[in-house]
């Protein structure tokens, strides 16, 4: 997998363009070796935004929510949502059509994990099995003719393991995988204005009630994609030369002059932000790679977007810091060239993957099954809604940081769907089996939860209304593996009933387990 694919996925995208970037040949303009020289000014310094919060003791862990043990409808508010069990949902002539629904959770490797011959994880200690199945009958005397959409929470990283497998009739199911935007929200700490500093992910079912019941959020991910031409100014940084036995962090900083109400600077390969609002200065640094290392021999590049910049120099230092009187020699080759900032996001997303996230294409890794188009969109959306491309950047990509947006789009938890048509003929049902991993829901160890070591599990039976259900029931598999602390299911382990009916009134069932005592013997 590689750019072109993206592209070729995405829109008819000029061939130069990509050939020619590719081989970083695209319309020079100025090329150099530079010559280093100490750089008077005066300065202010800004610290990265995650050493802030972690010097100011404020950055939980990342997905986290601060407390749990709340409860709403007597079920766990946990620290670490993993969401409920959506229930299928439809589109098109469903008039005439009933549906039926049973679900299992089968708990028989809880509180175990299971790995491949390469020590990946394939299943965690609190990981259960589903099987969320269906019956879809239509008591009319017309074929019925409709798309099937079923929800799961996720995030791209975790989709190798967690999307879902979908037979009808006990045939694989070719399904089309929709992702939606970011879930959740953001929120701010103290000594800071901005509110949107942390994420804040969804902590309770009834908040995915909130964003999914209307369709918009479906809707939205099923639009069409905007497409951004507009053009940006690049300069890449290759050839990074530097003799890492005279310090130990060399870095090469860009300085520059720009006007801060019609530029915006965004970067990838770059790890240092300074900048003087007040004296139209702005400096960007990054450390230089040892041979062998990560990122060895890669582009850096900082895109302009708006009025270019001025008076470029290059500069050299000890480390990070970028003091004066700290400067060392540091070569580079820079090359200028311009094209559309959605073609060239395409490129860097490529590089992303590929050098620095880790992930070789094709093999056993998360990217081998990520469709790249896909995750393109997700990039873009989240730029665009609240990254430097947005009217109102949210305070934590305020930096202009590509890799943050890269990182957090991977990362961050959204609702995916699994799409196709389906025909069910006239008076007849179908049967559709919906098989996936489903995480449980926790308390971190060391919070002083008296949850730790409880992991939830929950479902709704109805989220939109668009199959009318005539009734749901529920199980539970490998019950001798596990204690209940708190349902609403009316599972009695005691007595072996491992099977409920469920009352369709009610939209969120819940069940709250550790690991029995006797399957840790």
């Amino acid at each position: 997998m590689n750019s072109e694919k993206i592209y070729d996925a995405l829109t008819n995208v000029r061939e130069d363009f990509i050939v020619e970037a590719k081989e970083h040949r695209l319309r020079k303009s100025r090329k150099s070796i530079i010559s280093l020289c100490a750089v008077a000014a005066s300065l202010v310094l800004i610290i990265g935004i995650g050493s802030y919060l972690f010097m100011n003791d404020q950055l939980p862990a990342p997905g986290g929510n601060q407390g749990g043990g709340g409860r709403q409808d007597g079920a766990t508010t946990f620290m670490s949502y993993a969401g409920p069990v959506f229930p299928l949902t439809v589109s098109g002539d469903t008039d005439g059509v009933t549906a039926s629904r049973d679900i299992t959770f089968d708990f028989s490797g809880f509180g175990e994990t299971t790995k491949d011959e390469n020590g990946a994880v394939l299943v965690g200690h609190s990981d259960v099995m589903v099987s969320d199945d269906y019956i879809l009958t239509n008591d009319t005397a017309t074929e019925k003719n409709m798309r099937i959409f079923y929800p799961f929470a996720s995030n791209f990283a975790d989709l190798h393991w967690m999307r879902p497998t979908v037979t009808i009739e006990n045939t694989a199911l070719d399904t089309e995988l929709v992702a939606g935007f970011y879930s959740g929200g953001f929120t701010g700490i103290e000594g800071l204005e901005d509110d949107r500093v942390n994420l804040k992910y969804i902590n309770s079912w009834d908040e995915y009630v909130m964003l999914l019941s209307d369709g918009e959020y479906l809707r939205r991910a099923l639009g069409d994609m905007a497409k951004h031409d507009q053009i940006v100014t690049v300069y890449e940084f290759t050839n990074v030369q530097a003799d890492h036995n005279k310090a130990v962090a060399p870095t090469l900083a860009a300085e520059f002059n720009l006007d801060y109400d019609k530029t915006n600077i965004m970067t990838f390969g770059f790890n240092g932000t300074e900048w003087d609002i007040d004296n139209g200065f702005m400096r960007r640094s990054f450390f230089v790679p040892k041979e062998g290392s990560r990122g060895y021999g890669h582009s850096r590049y900082m895109v302009v977007v708006g009025d270019d910049i001025s008076d470029l120099t290059m500069q050299g230092y000890q480390n990070g810091g970028c003091h004066a009187g700290e400067e060392m020699d540091v070569t580079t080759d820079m090359t200028r060239y311009e094209m559309p900032l959605g073609d060239f996001l395409a490129l860097l997303l490529d590089e992303y993957m590929t050098v620095y996230y880790g992930f070789n294409y094709g093999d056993r890794t998360p990217a081998g099954n990520l469709d790249m188009a896909m995750l393109y969109r997700s990039v873009v959306e989240l730029l665009f809604e609240y990254g430097l491309m947005s009217d109102n950047a949210a305070w934590r990509y305020t930096t202009g940081v590509l890799e943050d947006i890269f990182s957090e789009t991977l990362n961050m938890n959204r609702v995916f769907y699994l799409s196709a048509e389906i025909t069910i003929p006239a008076e007849e049902s179908v049967v559709i089996n919906v098989n996936m991993i489903k995480p449980g829901s926790f308390d971190f160890y060391g919070a002083g939860s008296s949850n730790v070591g409880i992991y939830g599990y929950d479902m709704l039976t109805q989220l939109d209304g668009s199959l009318v259900f005539s009734g749901q029931s529920a199980g539970i598999a490998g019950a001798e593996r596990i204690e209940i602390v708190r349902q609403n299911f009316g599972f009695d382990l005691g007595n072996g009933v491992l099977n409920v009916s469920l009352d369709l009134n009610l939209p969120h069932y819940y069940l709250e387990v550790r690991v029995a005592a006797r399957a840790m013997e």
